[in-house]
């Protein structure tokens, strides 16, 4: 369900996309990249027409999904003459990306220039921008940068859900409550916004204690306004590398972090030398492929819970 308002002190209609997710915190490093390009991945793996939109200036998330780096002038572009944004098609099968870059960030002071304030602004913009393209899509995740507030608050001025990854130590659950913050502002003009969830991310497998406390901390800072979700996604570096340098998410890589073990084993049975340079680092990354899975799962049934509330409001 979507609903349209108008922003305080401005003219132009927001329109609120359905199932429009916006993963972010005020902070880098937590995941935000990574759980964004992997549920989107496993929701298009299930079928879902799912589309992905890269609103960090950094632009990093080609190297989680394999595309062409861009420099965010076609982004750029597009919001500031009001025109859909520009989309590439079929990066894996059902999956769409709009590509970020560092051209984004002079959106914000063409809009000083004008005299808006950039939240709002920015709100208007992609509500036009991304309303002329959302209908098709199943799910839309939107990726959002640590800095940069006027980004973050003007897309939760648009999106439907907030999901907040956050890692278990003290600097990412102050940011948690920054982001609460950023979220409760944007619902003052998105009234419909809901927070999804927080999602523990880069703890380790066996980590019981550190997982019971990150949960209890964010438990507690989010009170009865969202869930933590059950799944927690794992700390593994050498899967990470392997992804970012083949352009692949978790699910994909595992088959080859497979086979690159038996090629490893086998050279090794033979007296051969291994080719270290193109080597996977991972030896097996199937449990992680399977907590991304349960995530996604976990989010779109909290996707469905929320728009039954809205629904009933």
């Amino acid at each position: 369900m979507s609903s349209s308002f108008s922003l305080a002190g401005t003219s132009p209609q927001i329109t609120q996309i359905a199932r429009a997710v916006v993963f972010g915190i005020d902070k880098g490093g937590v995941g935000k990249t990574s759980c964004s390009c992997n549920v989107a991945g496993q929701a298009a793996a299930a079928g879902y027409k799912t589309l992905i939109i890269d609103l960090d200036p950094v632009g990093a998330m080609h190297n989680d999904l394999g595309y062409d780096k861009e420099d965010g002038a076609r982004l750029f572009d597009a919001l500031r003459k009001g025109h859909p944004l520009p989309v590439i098609k079929d990066v894996r099968p059902n999956l769409d990306v709009v590509p970020g870059g560092a051209e984004l960030r002079d959106l914000q002071g063409i809009l000083f220039s004008r005299g808006q304030a950039p939240m709002e602004a920015f709100a208007s913009l992609l509500s036009a921008s991304l309303g002329a393209i959302a209908e098709p899509y199943d799910l839309i995740i939107i990726d959002t940068p640590p800095g940069d507030p006027w980004i973050t608050e003007g897309a939760l001025c648009v999106a439907s859900a907030l999901v907040i990854p956050a890692r278990p130590d003290d600097g990412t659950l102050d940011a948690v409550e920054n982001t609460a913050k950023k979220f409760m502002r944007a619902r003052h003009f998105n009234p419909d916004l809901r927070l999804a969830g927080a999602v523990m991310f880069g703890i380790g497998g066996a980590s019981r204690r550190i997982a019971r406390q990150t949960r209890e901390r964010l438990t507690e800072s989010l009170g009865e306004a969202a869930p933590v979700f059950e799944t927690r996604i794992r700390y593994m570096e050498t899967a990470a590398v392997d992804s970012r340098r083949r352009g692949m998410l978790i699910h994909e890589l595992s088959p080859a972090v497979e086979e690159s073990v038996k090629q490893r084993f086998t050279a090794f049975k033979n007296g051969e030398a291994v080719e270290e340079d193109k080597a996977l680092l991972a030896t097996d990354v199937g449990n992680l492929a399977k907590e991304y899975t349960a995530l996604t799962r976990e989010i779109f049934a909290r996707l469905l819970e929320i728009e039954a509330e809205v629904s009933n409001d």
